[in-house]
């Protein structure tokens, strides 16, 4: 549509004929976007409502001649997204919609940054013909221009989109600061938040929940800038209300903390100390929570061995939290003391457990590859971790399904896979998953299912005319994808193959067939299609080619 095309009619006789041409059996006005010329009929700017049969008739006095065809106008494909920019924070929502007009069956591909976009994890891809692209949480990642590609037949067309992603994560403004208070008088702390969406603010004392009462006050407002500020309010300060105040703020593009002390005048103590669980190879941190105020220094022992005695301890003695880096079970597995020098000459402790636990390892295992019809088997071992320790497997991501012919057999510290009678459909990634009481590990390894070659199109004796084209056919599948060779041999004897040399006159085509542009007497003979993969055995078959004139 839009397009001039030129429907050619040229008539030769003697007088020189007339011409008429009728489009589903009505007489064309010419005019306007129709003109006759010497070769046809010409219309400018076509529209859907020129499709239709068309009817060149010439004539004279010595008789009539004619010619039918049929002229199908297009619309031209055209696509749109929308919206056409997205402005937005990380971890929020983004759906883009593609609509296509000029095909009623369009075949939809979504890409960002010139990349295909797959489904899965975040991404949705929905509607009948993929036309609704939905991204959850979205990370800093997923900015960029996205294209929505429409293909119909032969035509394409794309429209794009703009995703830019701000860095909502919260940040804190400003805040309390640590101080040095008096009984019964009023505090009131407070946390100035941007981030977005609005972040949500909450407020700790030595990592428990403030309680709301007639005591304890959390009030909120919005600023005009977007701005979240939050207001912990004491009335009535008590000994009890020393410690690590905490504000933390959380929206879906991450979470900040912003933590400071606040000491109330008062006789000094321990909070009490609950067992903690470690997990082996990460960090941990125990916290020795100090009430009232002044005390002269927090100390940390082991075994009455002070802390630190290895370079994986590191005690701050200026708010009572001791980090153990890469915990080991043998090493750091046991009673600590927390030691409060509260006088002079008077100290009081407090003891804490810590069990640390070791989350399994699973030994490495290969990406294997395999062919069709075989027998595989794929171990998984936990080679280390506290038992007991259960072991499931995913293929792709999801639960093997029942019906893939998949066995798995656990014992005790292992887990196996076995398929007796290997096809495609087990191609994939498998994953194995270990978990215990510390942790939960996996290990992915990439099942290839190899596939000798076969032929989708064979080769089969053809006639070719002399100066014309000819295609000998010849197509296979199989993985990986297939080399197709071909040879010829010479005339009707017995054939001595030899390999064709492809030039501008002889080509192969993507789809493995052979194209010969010009057919030449010697090209009369006997051509082999051979197929190869690398996997089992080679496929070929030949067949005859005869050029007649």
């Amino acid at each position: 549509a839009g397009q001039r095309v030129e429907l050619p009619c040229k008539a030769s006789g003697y007088p020189i004929p007339n011409t008429r041409w009728l489009k589903d059996n009505v007489q064309v006005e010419t005019g306007g976007r129709f003109h006759k010329t010497v070769v046809g009929l010409l219309i400018e700017n076509t529209r859907s409502s020129d499709t239709g049969m068309y009817i060149c008739e010439v004539w004279n006095s010595y008789g009539t001649a004619e010619v039918i065809g049929s002229l199908y106008v297009k619309q031209p494909l055209k696509v749109t997204i929308s919206p056409r920019k997205v402005k937005t924070s990380v971890g929020s929502q983004v759906t883009l919609s593609c609509s296509a007009s000029g095909t009623d069956d369009p075949d939809i591909t979504w890409y960002r940054n010139g990349d295909i976009v797959i489904a899965g994890n975040n991404v949705r891809i929905i509607g009948i013909s993929r036309e609704t692209l939905i991204m959850d949480a979205v990370t800093k990642s997923d900015s960029g221009a996205y294209q929505c590609f429409v293909r119909k037949d032969r035509m394409s067309a794309q429209d794009y989109s703009m995703v830019v992603l701000e860095d909502g994560t919260p940040k804190i403004n400003s805040a309390f600061r640590e101080k040095v208070v008096s009984p019964g008088e009023p505090v009131s702390l407070m946390c100035n938040v941007k981030g977005t969406p609005l972040p949500t603010i909450t407020w700790t004392l030595d990592d428990e929940p403030i309680i709301k009462n007639g005591n304890h006050r959390i009030t909120q407002i919005i600023t005009s800038d977007g701005n979240v500020v939050s207001y912990l309010n004491i009335t009535n300060t008590q000994v009890r209300d020393g410690g690590v105040y905490c504000c933390t703020a959380n929206n879906s593009a991450g979470v900040v903390l912003y933590q400071a002390r606040i000491n109330v005048r008062g006789p000094a103590s321990i909070r009490p100390m609950k067992n903690i669980t470690a997990i082996a190879g990460r960090d941990t941190y125990i916290h020795c929570r100090v009430i009232g105020y002044p005390y002269y220094s927090i100390k940390w022992y082991k075994n009455s061995n002070l802390i630190p005695f290895n370079h994986r301890q590191v005690a701050f003695e200026n708010n009572g939290t001791l980090k153990l880096t890469d915990v080991q079970k043998d090493v750091d597995e046991g009673e600590y003391a927390c030691n409060v020098l509260v006088q002079p000459q008077l100290s009081t402790s407090q003891s804490v457990y810590v069990t640390v636990k070791v989350p399994p390892y699973i030994q490495p295992f290969e990406s294997q590859r395999f062919s069709i019809g075989q027998r595989v088997f794929i171990p998984c071992v936990v080679v280390s971790g506290d038992l007991p320790i259960t072991i499931t497997w995913q293929k792709d991501g999801r639960p093997i399904p029942a019906n893939l012919g998949v066995t798995i057999d656990n014992i005790d510290f292992t887990s196996s896979l076995r398929i007796s009678n290997l096809s495609l459909m087990h191609n994939g990634n498998y994953t194995c998953i270990a978990r215990n009481d510390a942790a939960a590990v996996e290990h992915q390894s990439q099942l290839i299912v190899r596939v000798p070659p076969r032929f989708v199109v064979q080769p089969t004796d053809q006639d070719g005319i002399f100066r014309k084209a000819v295609i000998l056919n010849c197509s296979a599948e199989g993985y990986p994808l297939p080399t197709i060779v071909w040879k010829y041999s010479k005339g009707p004897g017995v054939p001595q193959f030899q390999p064709i040399a492809l030039n501008g006159r002889i080509q192969l085509l993507g789809n493995g067939s052979l194209l010969i542009k010009h057919i030449l007497e010697e090209d009369s003979g006997y051509y082999l299609c051979k197929v190869s993969n690398d996997v089992g055995a080679d496929v070929s078959k030949s067949m005859y080619l005869t050029v007649k004139s």
